[in-house]
């Protein structure tokens, strides 16, 4: 530990090889700068009389990204040498699906590129596998509107959250309040995301046989039985035809690149 008790700062230093996300990229964690707030820390942190800033990687780089808000332990994602499960990234792929900072597929081997495993098995039965049909959940959020959450099973390989509504020319886009989503970016298509994702994690797990089935988030109003998952018939028909058109663009593309899964990335284990 180092103080510098004129500015009021101090460094802990960390010495167990943890690695941090911020945003949607890892780092290795060497310890904490901890200073005095100014005003304006607080405003923007939340934080009280004084703020912690992650010190990281070999150039000792202080961050000061908007996601330390709520303090670095929910950040760190394991030590080196460990193994963790998919969902345990789960908040890194949500905020990718968000912002589009990089692909699925990223993710993925950059956390490993900082000697963190990724696992493809149950996380309360190391012995199985995630099953290969990755089941999405979705509910219809405003009755007036054709605006739809996209939620994943946490039971399986995990598709990010996503909110969409149905553009001018029928398909399924990215929904962000307050932003006028144009059609002409076919990368706002939800079909050309999931299936982006779908394919991404068949490359890195090489699984080649994953697809996904499309429910209906359950009701428990009198109205419908709750066993009943189907997607109701007065939904929008790019709802109903969701899963049959990103099985078939996955399909497509592995017919594309049917080698892919040998190229840039680690021995399979």
């Amino acid at each position: 530990m180092t103080e510098d008790e004129s500015k009021k700062i101090r460094v802990e230093l960390d010495h167990e090889q943890k690695v941090i996300h911020l945003r949607c990229w890892f780092y290795d964690f060497k310890g904490v700068l901890i200073a005095e707030a100014t005003e304006e820390d607080k405003k923007k942190y939340y934080c009280g009389k004084y703020m912690t800033y992650p010190i990281v990687d070999e150039d000792w780089e202080v961050r000061e990204d908007e996601c330390i808000r709520d303090g670095l332990r929910s950040l760190i994602v394991g030590k080196r040498g460990d193994t963790i499960p998919l969902i345990k990234l789960r908040e890194v792929f949500d905020y990718n699906a968000e912002e589009r900072d990089c692909d699925y597929s990223d993710i993925l081997t950059d956390v490993e590129r900082h000697g963190i495993t990724v696992s493809n098995r149950m996380e309360d039965n190391p012995q199985q596998e995630l099953p290969e049909t990755i089941t999405l959940e979705i509910d219809k959020i405003r009755k007036a509107e054709d605006i739809y959450r996209i939620d994943c099973d946490w039971d399986g390989y995990y598709i990010p959250r996503r909110f969409c509504h149905v553009g001018k020319d029928g398909q399924l886009y990215q929904h962000i309040e307050g932003k006028e989503n144009e059609t002409k970016n076919q990368y706002l298509r939800i079909v050309k995301q999931i299936a982006d994702d779908v394919n991404s994690i068949s490359w890195f797990f090489n699984k080649h046989h994953l697809k996904v089935r499309c429910l209906s988030v359950v009701s428990y109003d009198e109205s419908q039985v709750a066993s009943d998952r189907r997607i109701p018939d007065d939904w929008h028909i790019s709802i109903k035809t969701l899963e049959d058109d990103i099985n078939s663009e996955v399909e497509r593309m592995e017919g594309e690149f049917p080698d892919d899964h040998y190229k840039h990335k680690r021995p399979i284990l």
